[in-house]
């Protein structure tokens, strides 16, 4: 019975299928390539230059690099053959292998019990182990391949559709259960680059059984696939798995007569069919396959035919051309063949032939063109069951049952291959030697012959024609010249070491190549140098004072050496007397470690000298970078300059130009540059110093000429001194008569009478005034309601309506605007009702009368005016005049209250609204007022004040429009009595805002025309009576 184990075929695959010869590289130089260098050793490392001797060289990775030559020995080998076990019935159903320290392994059955042994030989003897026992009646045709670890793996079917596999780890067996639906017959097993087993069977079914399966297992669990499904087809299995893990089975279709192959190359199933029955009944091809791959790829199968009962080889490639070949037809022979392939790639078959029971052997080989075939064992019933295996070494070997005598037989031989791993080593120029890689660390060569001693470099080349070079280097010695340094032994005044010295010595090391021997040079490595007279350590051609020891450089070039000269690298400087690192040559203080220079020349050194660059200066003894030979002040380093000369620094004096010997004050101001109030006139020129707004006194009254009611422009006289100022104090309305009135701010006119009204406002006594000539009621000689003393146009026709200079204009009434009240015109400003109601009269002379003193003067500061002068002539409607007018009310009446006044605009601005929205306003006046309202609403307590006291500010003099808001005027004026004994008070109200200078003083006449003066700086202060 034949037997195939893979692991034979894939251990010869990678041996070359050709037989070479010895090759050299001289030809093929110029396709060489370079890699980085190998770390190598040599030994020896020096030989004669006559060459023939075999050095060593160690390193790594040399398998790899190496190319395979195979020979054949054209011997013709005799088996030897021995007896493995000679237990009862043993060697059935056997498989051989053979692992990596030589030792022969084979798995067989004794016939008898059917129980599995492993049996070993070890170099010396065998001995043999039982397995296990079979699980049927019988077992069949045990498989086995050997892995990378040197364990076993078999296989075999049993008679009650069982695959079983056994695996040894080196120590014990283990098996399991692959299937329990296979038919028995021959199975195939070989291992993937894991290690992992697949192993190739028949289903159960008639006759050739039911389709080719492979069952696969992947490290933890067996699956099984269908390679070919079918009926009568799939038996007679061998497999074959290739370095990438692609599988290869043939196997038999007895359906159709052929030999079929399978492979899963693609990544699924290719078949083919490598021999086909023409017709089918023409052979029967495919039994008992035994297959094996060559490093090329190509397939070798060896089969049975049963039709003639023939040994049938079939070679090729999957998809591609197959051979088919009869090897043996002598009688009925070739049964149970096992195929292996050698170092070549050259078939090897045992097989036997059932005519004489003949175990038999054939082989092409390149002695012979055709199969040879012999005999291996005879006489007897050799070789039923069988199995070849080829190791590295080229050796066969051949277990096979010996059913004569009952026991396992074991033959082997060699096969006449050998290959040898070789790679190419170059000695530098002097040529190229094959050696032989021994193994991954060791090659070894013969040294070349060459004319001349040398140390080449070594470097191989591989067999990809890349040359690597080496790390060590070898040594040709000639006989002639022992150290190869081109001096001859006799001339050599070093003839053991190669030298290039020839001024001392000749043939002896120069390392610095200056032509002297180390041993004469006394500095062997310098080439520059080789004597030192005076032994300091630096030779001679570079020592600026060869004789002297203590100096050797002058890098200025003065003559003084560096270890003497302080300044080595100055011409200029050799001494450094005070040790300031500045040369004495340079020094300007050379015994002063503390100066070097002296830049302006005066005498000081720069250091010490607060000023380097100034003759003039030393010192600044305030630090305020002026020297104190030009400061005014070198003690005080806020002050350096007093341009005038009067003691104070320029950058406090207010007054820089003071007048030479003039006595000052803290500001440097003397007494005629002082202007106390600012107002840009000196203190000794201006007649009010501490009033901004006056400076001139013209009628010298104690009244300034400068006036701030603007309603005074219209009556100023164009020769008159002074000028208009907003917030003018004491403003003398008769600037070019001196007076004394008072009343009302009407200072400076003649007041005869001491009552300070002014003369020109008071009327004679012929106009009912009493005995002291006050007036009981204003003369209005025409009626208008305008007092003659204001009156422009005395005798206006009676029943007119006149502006508030008396003269007569024309105004219609508006449209549906009711009537006014007698006194609601005389407080709106309208003229003709006033001249035609009695009873408004009255009112307006208790109001007059009210109006004359000057406590409600300072409740109302303005009344007094509006009533004597009344309102200029305006372009204003009647309804527009008499809305400002309530306006005005409401800022007089709560300027000095900010809630209040708040809250009356909101209410205010809500009434024109509704108002407006009645059609009772238009909307031309309801704007004007919004406008009003909101720059009041975003007006200062003192923008207020002025507002208040202003009616210019509105266009119109202080009336009131409207009934129902009468009753607000009216109780203003019945709240006079509380202004009135207000006024007698010594200390102004708080609530009093007062006039604001320019140096932010708050002024104050109090009691009003009193002459008294009443200051503050801020409105939370109280007020301070003022002593001028």
């Amino acid at each position: 019975m034949r037997a195939l184990f893979v692991s034979a075929i894939l251990l010869i695959v990678f041996a070359s299928p050709m037989i070479t010869q010895q090759i050299t590289l001289e030809d093929e130089r110029d396709e060489i390539q370079y890699s980085s260098p190998i770390q190598t050793t040599i030994s020896p490392s020096t030989g004669w230059t006559a060459g023939g001797e075999e050095i060593t060289i160690s390193g790594s990775g040399f398998s790899d690099l190496a190319f395979t030559n195979t020979t054949y020995d054209g011997i013709n080998h005799q088996w030897t053959k021995t007896t493995a076990d000679f237990a009862d019935q043993a060697g059935h159903e056997n498989a051989i292998v053979v692992d990596s320290t030589g030792y022969v392994h084979i798995v067989h059955a004794n016939g008898g019990n059917y129980e599995f042994k492993h049996s070993i030989y070890d170099g010396t003897s065998w001995s043999s182990t039982k397995i296990k026992d079979c699980e049927g009646n019988y077992c069949w045709d045990t498989h086995m391949v050997i892995d990378s670890n040197d364990e076993l793996h078999a296989a075999y079917s049993t008679n009650n559709n069982k695959v079983v596999y056994m695996h040894f780890d080196g120590t014990s067996w283990s098996h399991n259960q692959v299937s329990t639906s296979s038919q028995v017959g021959p199975v195939g097993i070989a291992v993937d680059s894991n290690n992992h087993p697949h192993i190739s069977f028949v289903a159960t079914g008639s006759y050739c059984g039911g389709g080719l399966r492979l069952a696969s297992y992947d490290g933890s669990s067996w699956s099984t696939s269908v390679v070919e499904s079918g009926s009568n087809i799939g038996c007679e299995s061998s497999i074959v798995i290739d370095e990438n893990d692609h599988t290869y089975i043939s196997y038999q279709d007895r359906q159709d007569s052929k030999l079929k192959f399978a492979t899963d190359k693609t990544g699924s199933w290719d078949r083919y069919a490598p021999e086909t029955a023409n017709p089918s009944s023409s052979m029967y091809p495919g039994y008992f396959t035994s297959l094996a791959m060559d490093k090329q790829g190509q397939f070798h199968i060896a089969h049975f035919d049963n039709k003639d009962n023939d040994l049938r080889y079939s070679t090729g490639t999957p998809n591609g051309q197959w051979t088919n070949t009869l090897i043996d037809s002598t009688g009925h022979t070739g049964r149970n063949p096992s195929i292996a392939l050698d170092a070549a790639g050259d078939p090897h078959i045992v097989y036997q032939t059932w005519s004489g029971f003949d175990l038999k052997y054939a082989t092409l080989n390149p002695s012979s063109p055709t199969w040879q075939k012999s005999n291996l064992d005879t006489p007897g019933d050799m070789g039923d069951s069988n199995s070849m295996f080829i190791d590295d070494s080229g050796t066969i070997h051949v277990a096979y049952s010996d059913e004569t005598n009952n026991v396992l037989r074991y033959a082997t031989k060699s096969t006449g291959v050998s290959i040898t791993n070789e790679i190419t080593v170059k000695f530098g120029q002097y040529g190229s030697i094959t050696g032989t890689v021994v193994d991954d660390s060791t090659i070894q060569v013969t040294t070349p012959a060459i004319s001349t001693g040398d140390t080449v470099a070594l470097s191989i080349v591989d067999k990809d024609g890349l040359q690597h070079q080496l790390s060590s280097s070898f040594q040709f010695i000639d006989q002639n010249d022992f150290d190869s340094d081109g001096v001859l032994n006799d001339n050599d005044d070093c003839p053991e070491v190669a030298g290039t010295s020839t001024l001392d010595q000749n043939g002896c090391p120069d390392d610095d190549s200056d032509g002297y021997s180390n041993s004469g040079d006394a500095f062997p490595n310098d080439v520059l140098e080789w004597a030192d007279t005076d032994g300091d350590g630096v030779g001679n051609n570079a020592d600026a004072f060869p004789n002297d020891s203590s100096e050797t450089e002058d890098s200025d070039g003065d003559g003084v050496g560096d270890n003497s000269d302080a300044f080595p690298s100055n011409a200029f400087e050799q001494i450094d007397s005070d040790g300031d690192g500045v040369g004495d040559n340079s020094d300007a203080f050379p015994n002063n470690p503390s100066e070097t220079m002296d830049s302006d020349g005066d005498g000081v050194g720069d250091n010490a000298d607060a000023f380097p660059e100034n003759a003039y200066e030393q010192q600044d003894s305030d630090g305020d970078g002026v020297g104190d030979n030009t400061d005014a002040f070198p003690n005080d380093s806020s002050e350096s300059l007093d341009s005038d000369g009067d003691g104070v620094g320029d950058l406090n004096d207010l007054c820089s130009n003071t007048m030479q010997d003039a006595e000052v004050d803290g500001n440097g101001c003397s007494q005629a540059q002082l202007d106390s109030d600012g107002d840009g006139y000196m203190d000794t020129q201006d007649t009010f110093p501490l009033d901004s707004t006056q400076w001139q006194d013209s009628d010298g009254d104690g009244y300034g000429d400068n006036w701030g009611d603007s309603d005074w422009n219209e009556t100023r006289e164009s020769e008159w001194p002074g000028v208009f100022i907003i917030g003018a104090v004491q403003a003398d309305y008769c600037p070019d008569t001196f007076g004394n009135s008072t009343a009302n701010g009407f200072y400076g006119c003649v007041d005869n009478d001491g009552n300070g009204i002014p003369d020109q406002f008071q009327q004679p006594e012929t106009n009912e005034t009493d005995d002291e000539n006050e007036t009981q009621t204003p003369l209005d000689s025409d009626n208008d309601s305008v007092p003659d003393i204001v009156d422009d146009c005395p005798e206006t026709s009676p029943g007119a309506v006149v502006d508030a200079d008396g003269c007569e204009i024309e105004e219609t009434q508006e449209d549906n605007e009711p009537s006014s009240s007698g006194f609601e015109a005389f407080f709106s400003g309208n003229a003709d009702p006033v001249t035609t109601t009695v009873g408004v009269g009255a009112i307006l002379l208790a109001v007059f009368t009210l109006l004359q003193t000057n406590a409600v003067a300072a409740v109302l500061p303005d009344a007094f005016r509006w009533v004597q002068v009344l309102r200029k002539n305006s372009k204003l409607t009647k309804e527009e005049r008499n809305e400002l007018t309530y306006l005005q009310s409401l800022v007089q009446a709560y300027y000095n209250n900010p809630k209040e006044f708040a809250e009356e605009l909101e209410d205010l601005k809500a009434d024109l609204t509704a108002r407006f929205t009645n059609n009772q306003i238009k909307k031309e006046t309801r704007e004007k007022l919004l406008i009003l309202i909101e720059e009041l609403q975003s007006s200062t307590s003192s923008e207020l004040y002025k507002i208040a006291h202003n009616d210019t500010y509105f266009g119109l003099s202080q009336v009131v429009d409207t009934d129902e808001r009468t009753s607000l005027l009216e109780e203003k004026l019945a709240m006079s009595e509380d202004a009135v004994e207000l006024n007698h008070s010594d200390t102004p109200p708080g609530n009093l805002l007062g006039d604001l200078d320019d140096k932010g003083t708050y002024w104050i006449e109090w009691p009003a025309g009193s002459g008294t003066w009443h200051y503050r700086y801020a409105p939370s202060e109280t007020w301070t009576v003022w002593d001028n």
